[in-house]
């Protein structure tokens, strides 16, 4: 069995992550701590890259609940960043590849494979949307304090209502241009 493996340091006070592809699984390893991830389990694979180009690249994972992230820079010290995209570019081809034979995009709940921005809209107003609901619940916890009760009801039922707005906004939000795992473009994954 061949074992493909990617490394990058990802923050000034971590040690360098790697990341294998062992089989059915892909496998982080950052300093003394390992997490398994089965890639049968792979839920979304968003592949991000900056809007004015370059040659920075991100790829996020999500295996429900939980989640890894790869970049194509690793950190190499204040203001500087080693480039590896032709290693990463080979890594994710790989990963996209094993996923997509493992859990097809066509099945119902099966992979999701897209390309988004670096700061996808909707993951943003998903964000927002639950501090707006913990922010509601608060003040309907405050309405059972003593002189409270009318101001707190009206603030909540006015932010329940901005919430429901939201929420009705969020199905026209697009989740990302689709890819194609087997065929990913070269633009996005140079391997030169």
């Amino acid at each position: 069995m061949t074992i493909l493996a990617y490394s990058a340091r990802l923050a000034p006070f971590q040690p360098e992550t790697t990341w294998t592809l062992e089989g059915a699984e892909l496998v982080e390893r950052r300093g003394p701590r390992e997490r398994r991830f089965a890639l049968n389990a792979l839920t979304v694979f968003r592949l991000a890259r900056p809007r004015e180009g370059g040659r920075r690249r991100v790829l996020t994972l999500a295996f429900g609940r939980r989640r890894t992230v790869l970049t194509a820079q690793s950190y190499a010290g204040p203001g500087r960043f080693d480039d590896r995209l032709a290693a990463f570019s080979l890594f994710v081809r790989a990963v996209a590849a094993v996923a997509a034979d493992l859990s097809p995009s066509g099945k119902r709940g099966g992979a999701r494979f897209e390309r988004a921005g670096v700061l996808a809209p909707r993951e943003g107003l998903t964000w927002v949307m639950g501090l707006l609901a913990a922010g509601t619940a608060v003040m309907l916890l405050l309405a059972f304090t003593p002189g409270m009760a009318g101001a707190a009801i009206a603030i909540a039922a006015r932010m329940a209502f901005v919430l429901i707005l939201l929420a009705a906004v969020l199905p026209w939000l697009g989740r990302g241009e689709g890819l194609d795992p087997h065929a990913l473009p070269d633009e996005l994954l140079p391997l030169g």
